[in-house]
């Protein structure tokens, strides 16, 4: 075993992926030489949310038993990921594992893994916690090039962009109103905007806006857990949503961009506590691949009364951290 750091002498070869990466790679690449099997990703990639598995097949004219079988092998991978809904099951991509295909390309034939800084999607450039709070109701992956899959689209008539700091008066509102719902967080006051910008970090915070309008519909935002460096890829999360906004897949789009943008700058957990009433919230979590990990009762009182913290975290699988 060569020693880390030693400079090869002329005409040495070079030394080679690690086994478990160069595994981890070949299982994708395999997964995708089919020409349906990249139709059906791409269709799912398009999409606003989560289809059925009759859904996919109207958009790719192949047949049912064809498509369920190539499902089969993208979740064998876990390329795609798949969510019961009563007796449907609703079939979704893995954006950590599509966000990091690009850089597994580029680490296989030997260029380095693009900067995130550059080749991130704008829209995906941006999101930040509360320090320690639960997260209210409203998906890694290294950078991406123009060329890798896109995105899921957020709904009709709504965009996601970095939040800026003209923001802050609908963003404050948004996160009061939150508050005010009692299930949000046990913060009870917004905080101003010079706290808000201090415990944020600034290269992961979005909103949602309206097309038409410009108004905020909804933000989401990362802090860091702990200053320490081994924790240094672990974020806490929350994500608000406009009551008159609920209900369209704003909070979903918010999570979703905010899973692509911590991703690509290297975080490999996100956090966060969820009061247990908040079925909402929950479900947007589950959606999206975070589990619960723990639960802390009567960690606070909130109302005058004692209420529990489900602990949530979503895992992102980047080389070299499984």
């Amino acid at each position: 075993m060569k020693k880390p750091g030693r400079r090869r002498p002329p005409g040495e070869p070079p030394e080679p992926l690690a086994r478990r990466e160069a595994r981890q790679y070949a299982a994708w690449f395999r997964a995708l030489a089919d020409p349906t099997r990249i139709q059906i990703v791409t269709v799912l990639a398009r999409a606003s949310g989560p289809l059925t598995v009759g859904q996919i097949v109207a958009a790719t004219d192949v047949t049912q038993a064809t498509v369920s079988q190539h499902l089969k092998v993208l979740a064998g991978v876990r390329f795609v990921l798949a969510d019961r809904r009563g007796t449907a099951r609703y079939y979704r991509l893995n954006e950590a594992c599509v966000g990091s295909f690009p850089t597994a390309a580029d680490l296989v034939v030997g260029r380095a893994a693009p900067d995130p800084a550059i080749t991130a999607p704008a829209a995906m450039a941006a999101a930040s916690p509360p320090a320690a709070t639960p997260s209210a109701a409203s998906p890694p992956a290294t950078s991406a090039p123009a060329a890798s899959l896109p995105a899921p689209d957020p709904p009709d008539g709504v965009s996601i962009r970095p939040m800026a700091s003209g923001d802050a008066a609908q963003v404050l509102a948004i996160y009061q109103a939150g508050l005010d719902s009692g299930e949000a967080s046990f913060e009870t006051v917004a905080p101003s905007w010079a706290d808000f910008d201090a415990a944020r970090l600034p290269g992961h915070r979005l909103v949602a806006v309206a097309g038409g309008s410009g108004e905020v519909l909804g933000w989401a935002a990362v802090s860091r857990v702990s200053d320490r460096c081994v924790y240094e890829g672990v974020v806490e999360h929350s994500i608000y949503v406009a009551d008159g906004a609920r209900g369209r897949g704003v909070g979903a789009a918010l999570l979703r961009a905010l899973i692509a943008s911590t991703a690509a700058a290297g975080i490999w957990t996100i956090q966060s506590g969820i009061f247990p009433e908040n079925t909402a919230s929950l479900r947007l979590h589950e959606r999206a691949g975070f589990r619960v990990v723990g639960i802390r009762q009567r960690i606070g009182r909130h109302h005058d009364r004692w209420r529990d913290v489900l602990l949530l975290e979503r895992r992102t699988n980047l080389p070299g951290t499984a």
